[in-house]
């Protein structure tokens, strides 16, 4: 993976407020490309869901740190529970994913590509319902054969199409990141899936308004424009926020 790029308060505001009027598919490209701008749009969106959020993971690390915290509620009794864990234990260890993949399903050999952000926006513009599995499907699955002889995608039993579905999620982990939960009051064990996009941008919506704020205390006490304030390091804006506070 190459490397992130550090961001500054301006190019992150200019990322969150993009990703503000965005659906989450589009908000996860624009994090992306803020972090990695030298990447073209096409790259971005063709990397599969699990390297998409190896890389919003590791967006996080630079901005936020590697520590998670988080609240979980259990199923059971409904117990409250402080979650913290690393970007280390939620990391699936880095290996180089095939160009493809091939499964045996009751008799059917099935190729397939794990799905990517161009292959769920896709589906999102172009089916509904049920026909957006089908449609998913005949973008991800490259080949299917039987007894020697092709088949086509539209012909599969119900228990084939789901396997491959399920057997795309196994060719990607990190698409799909479960944290194993123990109730201290119950004793119920569960597992809670996280989602890296949605937990970043609830971060980063935060500290856009927290920033805001100051920008806002900074502009009516001294009179500088946003793009001075934004350009100060946090230390100074700090300084300068206190004197104002005092």
């Amino acid at each position: 993976m190459p490397a992130v790029m550090v961001l500054n308060a301006a190019t992150l505001l200019d990322a969150w407020e993009r990703g503000a009027a965005q659906a989450p598919l589009r908000r996860a490209l624009t994090l992306l490309s803020a972090g990695w701008p030298e990447a073209s749009p096409e790259e971005l969106a063709g990397l599969t869901m699990g390297q998409r959020d190896g890389r919003l993971l590791t967006l996080r690390e630079a901005l936020f740190g590697p520590r998670f915290e988080a609240v979980a509620a259990c199923p059971q009794c409904g117990e409250k529970l402080e979650l913290a864990f690393s970007a280390q234990e939620i990391r699936v260890p880095a290996a180089e994913l095939a160009e493809s993949h091939c499964v045996e399903i009751d008799g059917h050999q099935v190729r397939f590509v794990p799905p990517a952000s161009a292959d769920l926006l896709d589906v999102a513009e172009t089916a509904a319902g049920s026909g957006q599995r089908e449609r998913l499907l005949g973008r991800c699955v490259q080949s299917v054969s039987r007894q020697g002889g092709s088949v086509e995608i539209a012909a599969l039993p119900e228990t084939v199409r789901q396997g491959v579905m399920e057997a795309m999620a196994q060719a990607d982990p990190q698409a799909d990141v479960q944290v194993a939960l123990d109730c201290p009051a119950c004793l119920h064990r569960w597992s809670m899936a996280f989602d890296i996009l949605a937990y970043l941008w609830g971060e980063i919506e935060d500290w856009a308004a927290r920033l805001l704020l100051d920008v806002h205390t900074l502009a009516s006490a001294y009179g500088w424009s946003e793009r001075d304030i934004l350009a100060m390091s946090s230390r100074r804006r700090r300084f300068y926020l206190d004197r104002v506070g005092g």
